[in-house]
Formats: C-alpha cells, structure tokens, sequence
C-alpha cells in the first residue's frame, strides 16, 4: 500500500487547490462593460445602492463598490467612469401603443416642440425635400394648436403653399385631420362617386367640393393612416424607434393592442432574428371575423410563431380580449 506523508497529503491538496481556483478565475470571461464611481440605484432593500456593476453579455454580474468589479475587468472590457452620476433600473411602459406608432417613426413628421406654424411647415418641407413627390408627408398627433404663436391649426391654404407637389396629412388628436390639395387629389375625394373612406366623414363646400378636412374616430383614422403609410419602412421605423426608447431610459413596454393581426409582423420579424432591444408584452385583439371561434382563430395565428420560454434574456408575453362594435 503506497503511504504519503500529512505533510505531502497537505502541500498536494493545497496545490490542487490553487490549481482549481486559478482555473475557474482563467475560465471565467471578462466583462463586457463596467460602470464605476457612480450612484447606482438597485430597487434592491438587501443592498439599495452600490458605486459599479459589471455587465456581460445581457446580465449583470457583478454590483457592490468599486473593487466589487475589478475581477471582471478584462483587456477588452469597455469602462465607463460614471463620475458620480446616477443609474436607475430601465424603465417599463405599461401603456403605449409602440408596435404600430413605432412602424411609423421615420416616417411621420413631429410638431411637439415646434414654437410657431412657421416652424411647423418648414418642418414639414424638409421632409418633403427628402421624398419623392408621389409620398405622403404626415403629422400624426404630437401638436395641439395652443402650442403655437398663432393659437390655432394650420389651414389647407397654407398646406397647399407650403407643399404644392406632396400630399400632406395633418391629424389632431382623433377630432379632425387636414389634408391639401394634392391630398384631396390621390385620396380621389372629389371623384364620381368619392371612394368610400370607412367611417370618414368628408367635409365639402356648397359646390359639393372637399374642403380638405376630415372627420372619424380612431378606428377610421387608424385605417385611413395605415393606407396612407403603406410604402413607409415599417421593420425599420419599429427598430429606431425602439432604439430611441432604449436611449431614454425604457427596456420594457406592455402594448395594449397594434390593431389587426398583420400589424404585428415586423415585430415578429425582430424577435425572431433575436434583436429586440426592449422586454414586450403585447395584446392580439381578436377581429370580428373569429367570433364564436376565438381559440382556434388564435391557435392558427400563432401555430408557426416560435416558441418562447418563460426564463431567459427576454419576456415575449402575447395575451388576447375579444372585442367587436356593436
């Protein structure tokens, strides 16, 4: 029987030892990016502030202090001295319709913090320079007639002055929305007979003529703008405007519903090429067609969706309300 000595027994266990541990520290990847000298907020009672995390891949592995992170710090990690500033957790949206308004993002023009009508429809025409003359230039909401010098809306006269060769769409909140002449024109409204613009009421003079406003409700409006936006680069708009979120802070939204099914393929498309930057909740409604059959109406729609698994980097949650109008 071969006999080892203690004193062998233990240098031998502590060089394994060591061996071990020096190991697992080599195996043990660098972090991606650390944040230090910073005021880190955790929502955690247990631990509610530290100076630095680590951050590799999509998790966290690592918060405390400074030294908290120094084993994680690697020839390629990104290191970002926060310089006493503070870091919250991402922020969630629990109530935003972004799977469609996101479709539209680059597409649509934005008056929330245009001071007068002057800087509006300059806006307006700088977009339209970058457009060919036969694509519709938008605003889609974002802007309430107080907000500028004058104290009130556009009118079609300054529409057709501003843009003579684009047609324009200007909607308020779902009250009214203004369209030019250009508009009148591809929308065919003074065509014999006008075209049947679902639940779009036309206001026309004592000739009988469009005036350029119109007036809805939120389906129609939905639906006159989604014809109107047809052309715009529905993937990419969704992916900047994600993009935009993310760089104010939000990592999660819950959508309480995008409108028709087909509405949600873009995002679909993100998911399943795995770049969705953001945690989603999304609602299906059920259209009008499935009624009396809901559940197999959604196991069709989603038979070929990839599954997603409850653990993981991501939360893709689909939950449906039946609703149809009286």
């Amino acid at each position: 029987m071969l006999s080892l000595a203690p004193s062998l027994i233990s240098r031998t266990a502590l060089l394994f030892l060591l061996t071990a541990t020096g190991a697992a520290t080599a195996a043990r990847p660098a972090a991606d990016i650390i944040l230090h000298n910073g005021n880190i907020i955790t929502l955690n009672d247990a631990q509610p502030q530290a100076s630095a995390l680590a951050i590799s891949g999509s998790r966290i592995v690592a918060i405390g202090d400074d030294t908290a992170t120094d084993e994680w710090r690697g020839n390629h990690t990104r290191t970002i001295d926060l310089q006493g500033k503070t870091v919250i957790p991402g922020l969630t949206d629990t109530h935003i319709h972004a799977i469609r308004g996101g479709q539209t993002w680059t597409f649509e023009t934005y008056w929330y913090d245009s001071p007068s009508l002057k800087d509006a429809l300059d806006k307006l025409r700088a977009d339209a320079n970058r457009r060919p003359h036969d694509q519709w230039v938008a605003v889609v909401g974002s802007w309430i007639p107080a907000q500028f010098a004058e104290n009130r809306a556009p009118t079609v006269a300054e529409l057709n002055h501003a843009l003579p060769e684009h047609p324009v769409y200007i909607q308020y909140l779902y009250d009214y929305a203004l369209v030019n002449q250009r508009g009148i024109d591809v929308l065919g409204l003074n065509a014999a007979p006008p075209p049947d613009l679902a639940g779009i009421r036309v206001e026309r003079d004592a000739k009988g003529s469009a005036t350029g406003k119109l007036f809805g409700d939120i389906a129609a409006f939905n639906q006159l703008f989604a014809s109107i936006s047809s052309d715009a680069d529905h993937e990419g708009g969704l992916r900047q405007f994600f993009a935009d979120m993310n760089a104010r802070g939000v990592t999660g939204i819950i959508d309480p519903s995008a409108g028709p099914a087909a509405a949600y393929e873009p995002l679909f498309a993100m998911r399943n090429q795995g770049d969705l930057p953001l945690r989603v909740g999304y609602r299906i409604p059920v259209q009008p067609e499935a009624k009396g059959h809901e559940a197999q109406w959604f196991s069709n729609l989603m038979a070929f969706r990839r599954r997603a698994p409850m653990m993981g980097n991501w939360l893709f949650l689909v939950w449906g309300k039946a609703w149809w109008p009286e």
